[in-house]
């Protein structure tokens, strides 16, 4: 009878039955992602992967089964993954992200000497103290800034190098050794006739101009080293007294 079963002999067919013109005829067989003749799993369907790190399992267009990874939220498919970012509710942390097990954690909070937050203002960086009597400021071990107190050179240098006692230049072409006194003065020491600065050979000082002729040999104001000429007197004294016309004794 129309509606009943039979068979139409055909292995691509399933659910035979006899037509109302009595043709015995199937519904065409097609396999779901499960080989089920006809069956529900079909692309685009639910299925499981059995994988417990993934949800929303579904059939792909050939027929695999996969799934979206559940997020540290345990959403499928979310963007909460391991090295994204977080909150660790923790007002002592930040940069908190994702850990590969799931552990939203964060950078522990160092505060810098200007209350940042893992900031760079640490003991021993520069810093500025404000004071303009103070040179080279930076941060203390308890975050004080402050400097090295200026003391100016003799010239006028903030902790400068020529100090009383160095060498400095006078100008003066007449000396050497020139040094700062205590009271900041370049001095130098007067070059004498020997070219020696501070030395004892100086004008009105005496010598040897290495001429047996002269005696009392001194050094001039221009530092020529000359003696008076040697005069013999009458006993043969040079330079002496008894000289023609004079008393003998």
């Amino acid at each position: 009878m129309p509606g009943t079963a039979c068979n139409d002999n055909n292995a691509n067919t399933i659910n035979d039955v006899w037509s109302a013109n009595c043709t015995c005829s199937g519904t065409a067989v097609t396999f779901d992602c499960e080989g089920v003749a006809n069956g529900s799993a079909l692309p685009g369907t639910s299925c499981d992967d059995g994988n417990a790190s993934t949800g929303n399992d579904t059939w792909t267009a050939n027929c695999q089964c996969v799934g979206q990874l559940i997020d540290c939220m345990g959403v499928a498919g979310g963007t909460a993954l391991p090295g994204t970012s977080c909150n660790d509710n923790n007002a002592n942390t930040i940069n908190d992200v994702w850990s590969a097990n799931c552990t939203c954690a964060g950078t522990l909070v160092t505060f810098d000497c200007e209350g940042v937050a893992n900031g760079s203002a640490l003991p021993g960086t520069a810093c500025n103290d404000n004071n303009t009597n103070t040179i080279n400021d930076v941060w203390s071990a308890n975050c004080t800034c402050a400097g090295t107190a200026v003391t100016f050179d003799c010239e006028g240098v903030a902790n400068g190098t020529a100090q009383p006692g160095t060498s400095c230049d006078d100008g003066n072409a007449s000396t050497g050794n020139d040094t700062w006194n205590a009271n900041c003065q370049c001095v130098g020491q007067v070059i004498d006739c020997m070219g020696v600065a501070g030395g004892t050979a100086l004008p009105g000082t005496s010598c040897n101009d290495n001429n047996a002729n002269t005696i009392n040999d001194v050094w001039s104001a221009n530092c020529t080293c000359s003696g008076t000429a040697v005069t013999f007197d009458c006993e043969g004294v040079a330079n002496g007294i008894g000289l023609p016309g004079t008393v003998l004794r």
